[in-house]
């Protein structure tokens, strides 16, 4: 072996030696950071608010809800729409569709906490499309949610039905004799 080949194999052997302490410690540092970054949201808070003909909240459902590549897709949306619709065998009417997404960003955490009126996470919907939520910081995922308002329908359903008669008329008319 040429003396080469020899320093080649020891600076072979410093690179195996190298000190990776530091990423290790970089990596315990960075733990404490790991709530303060970006998410995908997989699930979010359905809830679901009925008031009653005198304009009061009279009972809130709260259940969670599975979403599909950060999308509440349109079928899905109708399906809870009509399944919560009818609340102790009341019908009610959807007043609103509001989503709460979060989507703040890290860097603007200091100005949010500060300032928390120059942001605003609350949306209406005014149509029955996909609804998107945008990722989430780790700390706030659990406060994205949709809440569905409900008012309760005046019209009172008849359970009696109207019997209806038919006839036959008489469409001849007859000549009077004198």
């Amino acid at each position: 072996m040429s003396e080469y080949e020899i320093d080649e194999i020891d600076e072979i052997d410093e690179i195996d030696e190298l000190d990776d302490s530091w990423i290790t410690e970089i990596e315990k540092e960075e733990e404490d950071y790991n709530s303060f970054y970006k998410e995908e949201n997989e699930t979010i808070k359905l809830v679901c608010i009925y008031i009653n003909n005198k304009n009061k909240i009279y009972y809130v459902k709260k259940e969670s809800i599975i979403l599909e590549n950060k999308i509440l897709d349109k079928t899905k949306l109708i399906f809870l729409l009509k399944n919560n619709k009818i609340h102790n065998e009341k019908k009610h009417k959807l007043i609103s569709i509001l989503q709460y997404n979060i989507d703040l960003a890290p860097e603007d955490l200091g100005s949010y906490l500060k300032s928390q009126d120059d942001f605003n996470f609350l949306t209406v919907k005014s149509s029955l499309n996909e609804i998107k939520w945008d990722d989430t910081i780790t700390l706030f995922k659990d406060l994205n949610s949709l809440h569905i308002i409900y008012y309760e329908d005046k019209k009172k359903s008849s359970k009696n039905t109207k019997k209806i008669y038919i006839r036959k008329l008489n469409r001849k008319s007859r000549k009077k004799l004198t």
